[in-house]
């Protein structure tokens, strides 16, 4: 009797090399950041949701795979975040205030305070898309992902991304030009 042994040739994989987390964070925290607020998380939950994400990444990065890009990966987890609080806000009515007692009186600067004025303007119109589209336009436009990153992160159709962002793009335009007409 003969007995064949064949042989397994094995390729080998390069191993995935992470960031370390500190790395990580200041390289995505600001985009992230301005991502949540856009998406509709209220304004003065955007550092905590920001701080959730990261934990949450913090959590979950040895066990990333590399299936996507730690941008999409990022993104993903983000884009869950910004649901649960926008869920929470709206069956909670609301977080309340901190007390004035509590709150920096140091001022800002007058530019801060235009820039902020100027992005509360995009942020409400941004409101006033469907949720899917709003996603969909802050990742590509804001966040400069591409359709097929937006498609992993929204799990969903490339052709569907295509589909939102310019039925987005079409309503956001509409949107700016009646603000620019007083409407």
């Amino acid at each position: 009797m003969t007995v064949w042994v064949s042989s397994v040739v094995r390729q080998t994989v390069p191993a995935l090399v992470l960031p370390d987390f500190e790395t990580l964070y200041h390289a995505h925290v600001d985009a992230l950041w301005r991502f949540l607020e856009r998406l509709g998380v209220p304004e003065r939950h955007v550092d905590d949701a920001t701080q959730d994400t990261f934990l949450i990444a913090h959590r979950q990065l040895a066990s990333f795979r590399g299936a996507s890009s730690l941008n999409t990966w990022l993104h993903g987890i983000a884009l869950r975040v910004a649901k649960d609080y926008r869920r929470r806000e709206s069956r909670k009515g609301g977080w309340q205030p901190l007390s004035p007692r509590l709150l920096d009186e140091g001022s800002a600067p007058d530019e801060s305070a235009a820039q902020r004025q100027q992005l509360a303007q995009v942020v409400r119109l941004l409101e006033q898309l469907d949720e899917a589209q709003r996603t969909t336009f802050v990742l590509v436009e804001f966040q400069g992902l591409t359709a097929p990153e937006v498609a992993e992160i929204t799990e969903s159709n490339v052709n569907t991304v295509s589909t939102r962002l310019r039925a987005a793009r079409l309503r956001f335009n509409e949107l700016v030009a009646a603000m620019g007409e007083g409407r």
